[in-house]
């Protein structure tokens, strides 16, 4: 019962042949190898950035490979993808993210010595409408001036019901068996854990609970991660109810472990509330926000942070993959309406270790990368200038103006 996640812009832009996916039929072939050569019973479809309301803004001579991605596609693909899915024996959930809002394009002299990713990310950028037009969500640090853009606070009710009558409009005209939430996110990391999460929401909140202002006042912080971890169960057990109305399923992608960690922060998972909650039907762990999924490449690698009381990346604070599984998650999630799976998008290919790994008790599966699966051409050559590449960041287009905004 494994998943396929699809991360379908990469495919369009960076994919060969079939691997493209830039056709019906294309899909549909990939789609049974998916069934048959990974023992996928699902898969995730992750929405393409023009999906969501936002500005694309690139620096001179730099075009976002969003923008090109699927303009001379004659098909559309919420329509198309769960109905090809259901025909091929799979479920289909869209794949949305909650903390990848994006950013303004920063200047010239800070993208040279910081950005996302050298490649395709470091001359481009893109922003939300919704961060756009209400900048006091995007999470601040203590001090109130600085902000993690792309990463929005649960703690306001306004920005949660804009997330969700979001998610509805994407999924109501759809065949989509149910809406999949990663927490992964592409933001510059933050430089220490707890930097942000000081919003006017949390700090009212820690002080009626606390009596203390953690924004002037020595505070204690477990505390306030915690809190901070309310208002993301807050936000799921309401998007829960918003999709039963729908007939629609709930999944969600977290980092190992109890905290959001790298590049987040140390805000609490409550994942064993969601399960005895049953908030959620899908429980994926073992995100990555700090490598690409499809080729690997690490983002944002001058930036990394400090002071995670759990880190995956460098493994702080977490016992081995299995025994977590063995100890943790298995006996919690297990004889629950809560289906476990474990990612392995940035794991080298094992038989015998994804063997183990899918034999412990409440291991409903595994999740795999398509674009790995399908291009392994591309993979093989670690790069990809290489391949047919449209409209990417690092491909020069005959412009004179200075930054341009789409």
């Amino acid at each position: 019962m494994n998943i396929v996640s699809v991360s379908w812009g990469d495919h369009l832009v960076f994919g060969e042949a079939d691997g493209r996916l830039e056709t019906e039929e294309a899909v549909a072939r990939r789609m049974r190898a998916w069934r048959d050569e990974l023992g996928a019973t699902a898969l995730h479809w992750r929405a393409l950035r023009e999906r969501i309301p936002g500005r694309f803004s690139s620096g001179r001579g730099y075009r976002h490979p969003s923008l090109t991605a699927a303009r001379s596609l004659g098909w559309d693909d919420f329509a198309v993808v769960p109905a090809l899915a259901h025909d091929a024996g799979l479920e289909a959930w869209l794949y949305v993210t909650l903390f990848d809002e994006g950013w303004p394009l920063p200047p010239p002299r800070v993208r040279a010595v910081s950005y996302h990713n050298a490649m395709h990310g470091r001359h481009v950028a893109w922003q939300s409408d919704l961060t756009r037009a209400h900048p006091e969500w995007v999470v601040v640090d203590r001090s109130g001036r600085r902000r993690q853009w792309g990463v929005v606070s649960c703690a306001y009710p306004a920005a949660r019901r804009a997330f969700i009558r979001r998610w509805l409009a994407l999924l109501a005209p759809t065949r989509f068996d149910g809406l999949f939430v990663c927490l992964r996110s592409q933001s510059r990391p933050a430089d220490q854990a707890d930097q942000f999460g000081h919003n006017r929401p949390v700090r009212a909140a820690f002080r009626e609970r606390y009596g203390i202002d953690p924004g002037i006042r020595d505070f204690d912080r477990q505390a306030w991660r915690d809190l901070c971890g309310e208002s993301l169960t807050t936000l799921l057990a309401e998007l829960r109810e918003a999709l039963a109305v729908h007939g629609r399923t709930l999944g969600i992608g977290v980092a190992r472990g109890d905290v959001l960690g790298p590049p987040l922060g140390n805000t609490t998972l409550c994942w064993r509330e969601w399960v005895r909650r049953g908030l959620i039907d899908q429980f994926v762990v073992g995100q990555n926000s700090s490598q690409c999924p499809s080729m690997w490449h690490q983002l944002w690698p001058m930036h990394r942070g400090t002071g995670y009381v759990q880190n995956y990346l460098d493994g702080t604070g977490l016992p081995p993959l299995a025994a977590h599984l063995r100890d943790a998650y298995g006996p919690a999630i297990g004889g629950t309406a809560t289906r476990l799976y474990v990612a392995r998008q940035w794991h080298p290919r094992c038989t015998a270790e994804e063997r183990e790994l899918g034999a412990i008790p409440g291991v409903a599966g595994l999740v795999f990368s398509s674009f790995r699966h399908d291009n392994p051409n591309a993979i093989a050559r670690g790069d990809w200038t290489a391949g047919r590449v449209r409209g990417s960041g690092l491909r020069r287009r005959p412009v004179s103006a200075g930054p341009r905004v789409y």
